[in-house]
């Protein structure tokens, strides 16, 4: 009995410090939450103070006389010297290892980190925040981001002080969702910069219902806090946007500011003289044409087309691809750095089809000899015509597109291998 009660003691004193130790802990746990959420709103302030210091510093700028530029026209697409179409000789003889002709290696592009947000980190929500929102198409996919139809900056006209006080309206916090969004969905639907700008440009126009004045400053405004560096100028009554890209692209007129080319958005202003408001944001980063990944859009198949060669017609593939992806790649600049194409890489909805026909091809061959079977396909199974022959200019085509136009050239082909 006596040991029994020296256990019964033994455990209620372990218990007891179990307890104040349970105690401790969680009066720990709780001040480092307290501690750590503290910081994360006071981390939160200070950079919302920040950022409305830069926006307070973009209106005044806004209020000041805007500098005059005139624009250079447009730099046509240069033409490009085809190559002479070599004769179609069908071979008596099916070689096995072929030499792999030499080509020159066209250099891949560093990827390109798309540029963090100028806007504040918002704070945890705690109650789900009904908001009406503003629905519009983009490529197929239907988008959804925190606008509310009563939400719409007038522009009377187009004096300084008009627009910034309309910059005004829009650096309230009511429009730090409609941020968020916007950067969600460049984000789900990878889209890259180019495709940033064209959601952006998309999704003001639904909202205003037409290419406005009033649109293009949100456009302004949304890019400018999604960490891009855009200027904004005025012509013929006429605001537009002016982009830098880490390119150079043909076909747009352009301003030359501080020694960069600034490319006019809007291509139906003929105006020869902009007036600009050059100011820079904190942490500006240039627009990129470069795609690392495949925009990701719902899909809509094109009719499929069957590829196959006379010298492997073991390789036989029924091949469509996504509509949605060829209407945005048509968006695209024209532009020489056709190497930017080979990073898009092919869409889920060619390779499908197409990558179990080439293993199936090359199953069993050597290095080389599978290597000179695909060099065959990308260069027989596709007719072949030089771009002025089916479009009329230089166009290089992403590798998506070498299956949906009915002709390739050869650096179509090279894309593509």
């Amino acid at each position: 009995m006596k040991k029994i009660f020296i256990i019964l003691v033994f455990i209620l004193a372990a218990t007891g410090i179990s307890a104040q130790q349970d105690s401790t802990f969680n009066d720990f746990q709780k001040k480092a939450k307290q501690d750590f959420d503290n910081y994360l709103k006071q981390a939160e302030k200070d950079f919302s103070d920040y950022r409305d210091k830069e926006n307070a510093k973009y209106e005044a700028f806004l209020r000041k006389s805007w500098e005059e530029f005139n624009a250079f026209d447009a730099i046509p697409i240069p033409p490009s010297p085809e190559p002479i179409t070599p004769p179609t000789v069908k071979p008596e003889v099916k070689p096995t290892a072929d030499p792999i002709p030499y080509a020159e290696i066209v250099p891949v592009p560093k990827l390109v980190v798309p540029p963090k947000p100028f806007h504040p980190i918002p704070p945890p929500v705690k109650q789900p925040v009904k908001r009406q929102t503003l629905d519009f198409p983009f490529f197929g996919s239907e988008c959804k981001v925190s606008l509310e139809p009563k939400q719409k900056i007038t522009l009377s006209d187009l004096s300084n002080n008009s627009i910034a006080n309309a910059w005004k309206q829009l650096s309230g916090s009511a429009y730090n969702a409609l941020i968020n969004d916007c950067l969600s969905l460049r984000d789900e639907l990878k889209t890259g910069d180019w495709g940033y700008y064209q959601l952006v440009k998309k999704m003001s126009e639904t909202h205003y219902r037409t290419a406005s004045n009033e649109a293009t400053l949100l456009q302004m405004y949304i890019l400018t806090q999604s960490g891009y560096k855009v200027r904004i100028a005025k012509t013929n009554n006429r605001l537009t946007l002016l982009i830098p890209f880490r390119q150079s692209i043909f076909e747009y007129s352009y301003l030359q500011i501080a020694g960069m080319k600034y490319y006019v958005m809007d291509r139906s202003l003929k105006g020869s003289t902009f007036h600009v408001c050059d100011h820079e944001f904190p942490r500006e980063q240039f627009f990129s044409l470069q795609l690392d990944a495949q925009p990701d859009f719902d899909i809509v198949p094109t009719t499929p087309k069957t590829f196959t060669t006379e010298r492997n017609p073991q390789i036989r593939a029924s091949v469509a691809t996504n509509q949605n992806l060829i209407d945005f790649y048509n968006t695209y600049p024209p532009m020489s750095e056709w190497n930017l194409h080979v990073r898009a890489s092919l869409s889920t909805t060619v390779k499908s089809s197409l990558y179990p026909a080439l293993k199936t091809g090359i199953a069993g061959k050597t290095q080389t000899e599978a290597a000179n079977i695909l060099l065959d396909f990308v260069q027989h199974a596709f007719k072949y015509q030089t771009d002025n022959q089916q479009f009329g200019y230089e166009r290089p085509l992403f590798a998506d597109e070498t299956f949906f136009y009915p002709a390739s050239d050869c650096e179509d082909r090279s894309i593509l291998f």
